[in-house]
């Protein structure tokens, strides 16, 4: 007989939703540049994971009279947007920063134009780690070539005594997948200074992006 979940001999807990690390390369410029000195979004509160849609075509023929639609799938996976829940940490000032990001890609031309560099590029890489209880990640995505479509810097209540959150919703190229190997407590750096993955790391690739 088959051990159940809970009463099985296990070494490990299953992933748990509040235990998360975000950061965004973009971020880690300093204060005085525009960044918040670092690209651990330590005061992430909420975070959605990739979602993933595969379309499928050929649905509507049956409105169109035919009674056996010759469905089939789509020629390319459909990324979601995911949105992000910040606490404004106050020091450093997480709305002057990305005012300021968004004050860079105007290329000189002034806020609100987007005539200088990409929000891609400015912004880099943001990645998404589920962590164990040893504070270990057991996986992570990330988001390349984000593009941040809304940034929402909430609102203000009297009668609400909850903290200020900003909330960002990106878009995004592709993502990239990466699990340990090792089915142990340990775990080393994903990826060295040339950006490549070490044999401890599983890496999923979507796509074929790099």
């Amino acid at each position: 007989m088959t051990a159940g979940f809970w009463t099985s001999d296990r070494t490990r807990d299953p992933a748990m939703k509040y235990r998360f690390r975000v950061t965004i390369d973009g971020l880690a410029l300093p204060e005085d540049q525009g960044g918040m000195g670092s690209p651990v979004v330590w005061y992430a509160k909420t975070v959605d994971k990739p979602k993933l849609n595969n379309p499928i075509l050929g649905k509507d023929e049956y409105y169109l009279g035919s009674w056996l639609p010759d469905i089939h799938q789509g020629d390319l996976i459909d990324f979601q947007p995911i949105t992000m829940t910040l606490v404004d940490p106050v020091e450093p000032h997480l709305a002057k920063s990305l005012m300021s990001m968004l004050a860079a890609a105007s290329g000189g031309y002034g806020f609100p134009r987007l005539a200088g560099p990409s929000l891609a590029d400015l912004f880099g890489t943001v990645r998404v780690e589920q962590l164990d209880a040893y504070g270990n990640m057991i996986e992570m995505f990330e988001l390349l070539q984000p593009i941040p479509v809304s940034i929402d810097f909430g609102d203000l209540d009297y009668s609400d005594g909850s903290m200020t959150t900003v909330t960002i919703v990106w878009e995004y190229k592709n993502i990239r997948m990466s699990t340990p190997k090792l089915a142990v407590n340990t775990f080393t750096e994903c990826a060295d200074s040339t950006g490549e993955y070490g044999p401890d790391i599983d890496v999923l690739k979507v796509r074929g992006f790099n």
